[in-house]
């Protein structure tokens, strides 16, 4: 069910005294921003506002907006008690935040924020209305229809105030009476296909068939696009054991919204009930592919398969269905038959004692809520039907940690190329020490492309070494390194940081960039084991090491550890090298060993947004999705943008 949430973001002007003019300058362009929506460039603007004058309820309320725009509802949250806790009659920011709540399902908490703000605002009407969305979703069917009454007798023509009413006496079974608030809602507003929709919910339900299909062309002519009339069309036509108008109406749904997999899923049954075995397998297997852990859609391919004899394929499915959902039944019981059939008289016997012992402990126990829990998210159906035309690769994310920190050089003339992020008081010194030579910053970015070449660099460079008196000190060694390793040479940049190390055993700079070296060298190594990497033609003189098994990979990656550490015991501080061992760690799956790193390299700069993400990916590896949305939430803030992708899809 569509849950009706209605924003209503009211903006606060303060201006307490000259001081505040800084803090007042960028809420302004904050706000053009977000006029503009640049959400992500008015939080950063407002971090700065918040900086100035922690105390000033329109940054904070504004910083909640725009994080809420972009899908970080527990950022919008924790934004919103900021500006509750500044301003405790605020009824906006009551609002907002049980908005806010209710976005990832915290649904208890949305109400005690609208009381609150209703004791603040009792005429807001939208408060009442949202009160009422969250009361539908906890199933307080009756406390729903008390607020719904409140907000229509506020506002007699509040259409969606309507809506919601209907749909709290469908979930009630009076349909009638439903059904009279879904034509008033269309009375005021003739054009909005969603009361049509609704309404033909309750004409199927008083057995009216006909009225319905009739009120799902009314919504779709108004909405070309409207997947879930095509949907609720399919459902009736199946009702009716009408199979090929209800086949032609999902269908249409899967030409709308191709990741509809309840679609995919209620077609496929349908295709088994005309013997379309082929296309029912087709849709079962698409519904896998969206949610790979569906035991609905692995247990009918199986059943599938069975009827077509391909008894081989229908045992593999009927295995996964026992992984996923040991207590299912009649997975044992199906598979005991198609073992038989597979000639595997002692694999079905088993198999059939396993049922019956299974079939007799459903039978005495009671379901938990921690089991109800586990068999809902086997059998939920992704059903998008608001969204017709998101992007399958937003359905999809894949969370990609960022990458390490290096030292890179670049030419004085071209600094402004580079991304300066994060150099460190060790760089900044060899910089401060050697000006108008090579520039030594950090970064996990790629320059340019019209920056100098290295070969260019280094003649360069080469000459002026030779101008000071032939003394090749420090700086020189790591130059040359760095060359190497950007020509893919990574043995002579190995050999180079080591010639620099015997030199100077305490230089931390060499240790950093010789475990990064080693770390791409590794990385280059399993493309090439694996046949999927860029440098195919790379050759035989980059492999300095072979790659035989995980044990080899983890022992090569304990060597690039023990050379962060190595930067890190002579240079506490030094953030980046925590953050390079955190990921170094986190390929040899110590989650934990890599979480307590990032949490260092934040401890020791606060700010620093890589290390938020790349912590909250790790809090996700140890399903702690709390505390990874609040990491990705601050990343978002500090200005990674990458992260709000990243929110969209894991914290709802």
């Amino acid at each position: 069910m569509r849950s009706i949430l209605i924003l209503s973001f009211v903006l606060f002007l303060n201006v307490e005294s000259f001081g505040q003019l800084k803090a007042e300058k960028y809420i302004a362009m904050a706000r053009e921003d977000i006029n503009n929506q640049n959400y992500t460039l008015a939080i950063q603007k407002l971090n700065f506002a918040i900086k100035s004058k922690p105390y000033l309820i329109d940054a904070y309320f504004l910083r909640a907006s725009s994080k809420y725009r972009l899908g970080d509802y527990k950022g919008a949250t924790d934004d919103y008690t900021q500006c509750i806790l500044i301003n405790p009659l605020s009824a906006a920011s009551f609002q907002n935040r049980g908005i806010a709540r209710a976005q990832f399902n915290d649904h208890f908490g949305a109400i005690e924020d609208y009381k609150l703000a209703i004791k603040i605002d009792p005429l807001n009407y939208f408060i009442f209305v949202q009160k009422a969305s969250s009361e539908v979703q906890i199933e307080e069917y009756d406390n729903a229809l008390t607020s719904v009454d409140k907000a229509i007798s506020i506002n007699p023509y509040l259409g969606s105030g309507y809506v919601l009413r209907g749909i709290v006496l469908n979930q009630l079974e009076e349909y009638e009476k439903a059904i009279v608030d879904f034509n008033k809602a269309i009375e005021l507003d003739p054009t909005d296909a969603e009361p049509w929709l609704r309404k033909a919910v309750s004409q199927n339900s008083l057995l009216n068939p006909k009225g319905a299909l009739s009120d799902c062309d009314s919504a779709i002519a108004r909405d070309s696009t409207s997947s879930l009339g095509y949907f609720i069309k399919g459902n009736i036509y199946a009702d009716q054991l009408d199979y090929k108008d209800a086949e032609e109406n999902y269908s249409k749904v899967i030409e709308l919204n191709p990741n509809n997999a309840l679609a995919f899923y209620n077609r496929g049954n349908i295709r088994i009930k005309l013997d379309n075995y082929n296309g029912a397998a087709y849709d079962y297997k698409k519904v896998i592919d969206i949610n790979p852990d569906n035991i609905l859609a692995h247990f009918n391919l199986a059943l599938t398969f069975h009827k077509m004899d391909l008894y081989k394929n229908a045992e593999m499915e009927y295995s996964t269905v026992i992984t996923l959902y040991p207590e299912m039944e009649d997975a044992w019981f199906n598979r005991a038959f198609v073992r038989r059939k597979l000639g595997n008289e002692a694999g079905a016997q088993i198999d059939f004692i396993k049922g019956n012992s299974i079939r007799g402990q459903n039978r005495e126990k009671e379901y938990n809520l921690e089991e109800e829990e586990i068999l809902k998210r086997f059998t939920q159906m992704d059903a998008n039907f608001y969204h017709p035309n998101f992007d399958e690769n937003e359905q999809r994310i894949v969370i990609l940690a960022m990458p390490f920190f290096e030292i890179k050089s670049i030419a004085y003339r071209e600094i402004e190329k580079a991304h300066l992020y994060y150099n460190t008081p060790l760089v900044n010194d060899y910089n401060e020490i050697h000006k108008n030579q090579p520039f030594f910053y950090i970064t996990n970015y790629l320059l340019n492309e019209n920056v100098p070449t290295a070969e260019e660099q280094f003649a360069v460079y080469n000459k002026k070494s030779l101008d000071i008196g032939n003394s090749k000190d420090d700086r020189f060694y790591l130059w040359q390194a760095m060359i190497y390793k950007s020509e893919f040479d990574f043995n002579n940049a190995i050999a180079t940081y080591d010639t620099l190390l015997t030199k100077n055993p305490n230089s931390a700079l060499a240790y950093f960039n010789k475990a990064n070296a080693m770390l791409d060298l590794l990385e280059l190594l399993l493309k090439l084991e694996t046949g999927n990497g860029e440098f195919i033609n790379a050759g035989d003189e980059y492999k300095s090491i072979e790659l035989k098994d995980v044990e080899t990979v983890n022992l090569r990656l304990k060597e690039i550890e023990n050379l962060y550490e190595k930067a890190i015991e002579l240079e506490s501080d030094f953030y980046l090298a925590w953050f390079n061992m955190a990921i170094v760690l986190g390929e040899q799956r110590d989650f934990n060993a890599s979480l307590e790193a990032y949490s260092k390299a934040i401890k020791i700069n606060e700010d620093f947004k890589e290390a938020y993400l790349n912590r909250g990916v790790n809090y996700l590896f140890l399903e702690n999705p709390k505390k990874a949305c609040s990491d990705f939430s601050k990343a978002g803030e500090l200005g990674l943008s990458e992260a709000y992708k990243i929110i969209k899809k894991y914290c709802k």
